[in-house]
């Protein structure tokens, strides 16, 4: 690690807001460990019962899962998501923006049984294709609208996109 990186971190997880969860795990961590001891000390009392013994090991549990969730917190602050990487869909949607080619070794729909069917084989299939097409470019129309109305150049869809159907989402290229 550079010295660079070293002083990032350092600068990050000392902020007082870090600062404050660090504590607050550690209290959460203390807090669940003492309410474990208790709980077991008192399952073997006289006065104590089996429920108790549980909740002894129970409350442990629960500093483990602080302490798992304090952990991803840290980790994910320390490497953020790629966001230059691939994005799936215009304006957060799901569906890819590549036009779905049926004949050109496109994605291809896949049925329980796992076998690879065309959707001129299946109509049910094909009509459900039509429908997730027809939402697929209704959504982008409400998005150049939305584009338009507010005097921003609406994102850019391939010509051929809007007269085809987008790939099946759950399908494979085949």
């Amino acid at each position: 690690m550079s010295r660079g990186s070293v002083e990032s971190v350092r600068r990050l997880l000392f902020a007082p807001s870090w600062i404050a969860r660090h504590l607050l795990a550690l209290a959460l961590v203390a807090l669940f460990i003492r309410m474990g001891v208790w709980q077991f000390t008192k399952g073997e009392s006289a006065q104590g019962t089996l429920q108790n013994l549980f909740y002894g090991v129970e409350w442990p549990i629960f500093a483990v899962f602080v302490l798992y969730w304090w952990y991803r917190m840290i980790k994910d602050a320390l490497s953020p998501p790629d966001l230059d990487g691939p994005q799936w869909g215009v304006g957060g949607r799901i569906a890819p923006e590549t036009p779905h080619q049926l004949g050109a070794g496109g994605p291809r729909m896949l049925t329980a049984g796992g076998s690879m069917v065309d959707d001129e084989d299946d109509e049910e299939v094909a009509a459900y294709n039509r429908y997730l097409a027809a939402l697929y470019n209704r959504d982008a129309q409400r998005d150049a609208l939305r584009a338009i109305a507010a005097n921003q150049p609406p994102k850019q869809l391939d010509p051929s996109a809007r007269a085809t159907t987008p790939p099946q989402i759950n399908g494979a290229r085949g």
